[in-house]
């Protein structure tokens, strides 16, 4: 911990937590543990990784072991903290706290916590694209000093922070049932296995947390946010906010163009009046994110001036549509795109970059086994919009791997095949790492002048973009095991 880290003076609760599983990404921990290590708190955590979170946090003054087990839990932790699923040996730490009767948290309980102890709380949940809203408005909102918790890290900027002043911005992800109210929530979508069925257990959780904020912001494009809009209407409750093309949106997106560099987009505010806004990321999809991102800071009472400038010198979240880099001709981006509307407005957007001789591949890492399973067909479908595409192993962070060896890919392969990509789809079926080299090289033979390439997912891909750039640039050079 560093010399000039504040005394503790947040909730005693969470003076000197044990987050389980404090290195896996997406999961909330990472962002937590940053927020409360700078707020002066005696953190903790076990890990089975050693990577760049992790030395992160420990940098920070955090004391990671990188084990899991019974035996990391101590009495003088004032509670342990988990997130998502978790292995035999996390239980193990949690079933040895309620043993020693240390309590025993939900990440989305260690939130609510911190909401109650700060006077402004922005809340963006949803069943995806809670990232790219929660990101933005750490910098759109820049100006009222906020601290954050979030799932994804910004560029430059990390996954946790404290002020020390009187906002707090949370990424709930799909975790809509925290207990405490919000000043302001977003809810940036609620979709379920498919576009055409809502997910009505998290339609559920949503609607109870809107009703327990003051004011909820709700996207018009989305159609599980205009069902929750219209149960909202049937009952006394919060005041809500809507943010779309439609003529009856509360702010209103009159013109959203892309040129080249920038996303220019023309809002109609709560007063009537119309301003501009650009946004420096590629994709329709982020400039409306931007759109609820204004919104949201109008509702706390946030000048237009100010939410444009910090909107335009937004940075972007790490791996989020981000170029990681260039050889001759070709272009590599990276994504964490998750669930299938993600992968698709991904792909869309990277389409955009591709010249009028290149070709679009698509590489991708399907997240979690269950996701991967439920959400195949889907995924295969928006994967089909690719030239090529290369189809690797499910990563799942949070389990052990699936007893069926091929499973999730299977439905994404079929589903995608289905669609017309017989013959550019190269399913990859090394479960132990796809990092040894061979696919790099394999992947970059594909490549020709003009091509851009996406790498989507959280796992290994976090590294392979930058493999396949080294071996398009030297295809016959050993990749450094360090890159």
């Amino acid at each position: 911990m560093t010399n000039d880290t504040p005394a503790y003076s947040g909730p005693p609760r969470l003076a000197a937590p044990h987050l389980v599983g404090i290195d896996i990404a997406g999961s909330g921990l990472p962002g937590l543990a940053q927020l409360l290590l700078e707020h002066g708190a005696r953190v903790s955590g076990s890990a089975l990784n050693d990577n760049d979170t992790t030395a992160e946090l420990a940098k920070h003054g955090a004391r990671i072991t990188h084990d899991h087990g019974p035996q990391l839990v101590r009495a003088d932790m004032t509670c342990l903290i988990w997130s998502g699923r978790t292995t035999a040996a996390q239980r193990a730490e949690l079933e040895r706290a309620e043993q020693m009767r240390v309590p025993t948290h939900h990440y989305s309980e260690a939130l609510e916590q911190l909401f109650k102890a700060t006077n402004t709380t922005v809340a963006v949940a949803g069943s995806h694209s809670t990232a790219s809203v929660a990101g933005m408005l750490t910098s759109a909102l820049g100006h009222l000093n906020p601290a954050w918790a979030l799932r994804t890290p910004l560029v430059r900027h990390g996954v946790g922070h404290h002020s020390g002043g009187d906002l707090l911005i949370a990424d709930l992800g799909e975790d809509g049932d925290m207990e405490d109210h919000a000043t302001v929530s977003v809810v940036t979508a609620i979709a379920g296995a498919q576009p055409q069925h809502l997910g009505y257990e998290t339609l559920e959780e949503l609607e109870g947390l809107a009703r327990r904020s003051e004011t909820i912001v709700l996207p018009t494009w989305d159609r599980g946010t205009a069902e929750l809009a219209a149960r909202l209407t049937e009952a006394p409750g919060p005041r809500v906010v809507t943010v779309g093309q439609v003529p009856g949106a509360t702010i209103r997106v009159m013109d959203a163009r892309w040129d080249g560099r920038t996303t220019r987009l023309v809002l109609r505010d709560l007063d009537g009046g119309e301003y501009a806004l650009a946004v420096p990321l590629l994709g329709r999809h982020n400039a409306m994110a931007a759109a609820a991102v204004f919104a949201t800071g109008r509702v706390l009472g946030a000048k237009p001036v100010d939410l444009a400038e910090g909107i335009a010198e937004f940075s972007g979240i790490e791996r989020s549509l981000t170029v990681l880099g260039r050889q001759p001709g070709l272009t590599v981006i990276d994504s964490i795109a998750r669930h299938p509307a993600e992968v698709a407005a991904d792909l869309k957007a990277v389409r955009a970059l591709v010249g009028q001789h290149g070709r679009l591949i698509a590489v991708l890492e399907p997240t979690g086994w269950s996701d991967s399973i439920t959400f195949g067909n889907e995924l295969g479908r928006q994967l089909a919009v690719a030239d090529e595409a290369v189809l690797l192993p499910v990563h799942d962070p949070g389990g052990p791997a699936h007893p069926g060896a091929d499973a999730g890919t299977e439905a994404i392969a079929r589903s995608a095949a289905a669609q017309g990509l017989t013959g550019h789809l190269h399913v990859v079926k090394d479960r132990e790492g796809p990092l040894s080299g061979e696919l790099e090289q394999q992947i970059a033979a594909l490549t020709r002048p003009g091509d851009v390439i996406a790498v989507i997912g959280s796992g290994h891909a976090a590294r392979l973009g930058a493999r396949i750039l080294f071996a398009i640039g030297a295809p016959s050079a050993p990749i450094p095991t360090d890159l």
